[in-house]
């Protein structure tokens, strides 16, 4: 009989598990091979107490560790969890260099670069504002690849993360989640959709709310902007503060996008982030149905820790 049960586990609990002599990353190592008996198991955690390995073990199955009948193999949710931490387990290389990347500060206009910090990047420019703290992507996402490569995989990560997230889906473990715009100290208004899953706070701008509707989408596209893959830092209408509050009771943020072209158009969300009217030339309201951030059906992809 195989125990292929789950079962609720704390953020607490996961990480005293992790504690523990028998590391989720000693048995990722491992048990991707892809099953392992007991003894086997033990032997290549350097477990020397058996009843201590098993107290600890025992701990993980039903969660991290799945029991079948050919041996132990990390569950579906184990593995995930395995590969996420093993991308950023290995020391910070500081020989790592900044990446270019498209787009200019929208404070001084000066280059924009993707520099190492620990295991993650920063979006900076080249005088030294930090635009973004916690870009998506480890420093594998440069590795062996030409800077051009590594510019636009950066690129892609981040911009279809912020999609999920507006959408009611979390970029880091994909639950669910239920966000809204709102004003935030120091900040101005963001759209925060916080996970009560994982814990990841996801926040980003109210522009990024608009930045995948259709009728926005194909705006952007009659002017060879594809913005499905485009950097969303190299859009100024996904900048952060670039809305204007027509109302605030009930919110209405309006977006500009298009400013630098002849035409534009100004879609308008309401405080959950869906997209309540659109105008231009001529005027345009979207379908209801149409690209709902709190319309969590998979069909309905409007659109990191993203900080604000």
């Amino acid at each position: 009989m195989s125990r292929t049960s789950t079962i609720s586990v704390s953020v607490p609990h996961l990480l005293g598990w992790l504690a523990t002599d028998v590391t989720l990353v000693r048995l990722g190592c491992e048990i991707v091979d892809p099953t392992l008996s007991f003894t086997a198991l033990k032997e290549a955690a350097g477990a020397r107490d058996t009843s201590r390995f098993n107290y600890h073990l025992n701990q993980l199955l039903g969660t991290l560790v799945v029991d079948t009948e050919e041996g132990y193999r990390l569950s579906p949710f184990g593995f995930r969890l395995f590969a996420r931490l093993s991308a950023g387990l290995s020391d910070p290389d500081p020989g790592i260099e900044a990446v270019a990347l498209p787009g200019r500060c929208p404070e001084c206009g000066a280059d924009l670069r993707a520099a190492a910090e620990g295991n993650q990047f920063q979006l900076v420019c080249a005088d030294g504002h930090t635009l973004n703290e916690g870009l998506l992507g480890t420093p594998r996402v440069v590795a062996g690849r030409l800077p051009e490569t590594a510019a636009e995989t950066l690129a892609l990560v981040n911009t279809q993360a912020t999609e999920l997230g507006v959408s009611g889906i979390c970029p880091s473990c994909h639950g669910r989640t239920a966000g809204g715009i709102e004003r935030v100290d120091g900040f101005g208004y963001r759209y925060r959709a916080p996970c009560s899953d994982c814990g990841n706070r996801f926040a980003t701008t109210v522009g990024d709310c608009v930045g995948t509707h259709p009728e926005v989408v194909s705006f952007l596209a009659e002017r060879g902007i594809d913005a499905r893959s485009e950097a969303t830092w190299t859009l100024p209408f996904r900048l952060p503060d670039s809305e204007t509050v027509v109302s605030e009771e009930p919110l209405r943020p309006r977006v500009t996008v298009g400013e630098e072209f002849e035409e534009s158009l100004d879609p308008m969300p309401d405080g959950s982030g869906s997209v309540v009217s659109i105008e231009g030339d001529p005027a345009r309201t979207p379908a209801a149905s149409v690209h709902s951030a709190t319309d969590h059906s998979p069909l309905s992809l409007p659109h990191r820790d993203v900080r604000p």
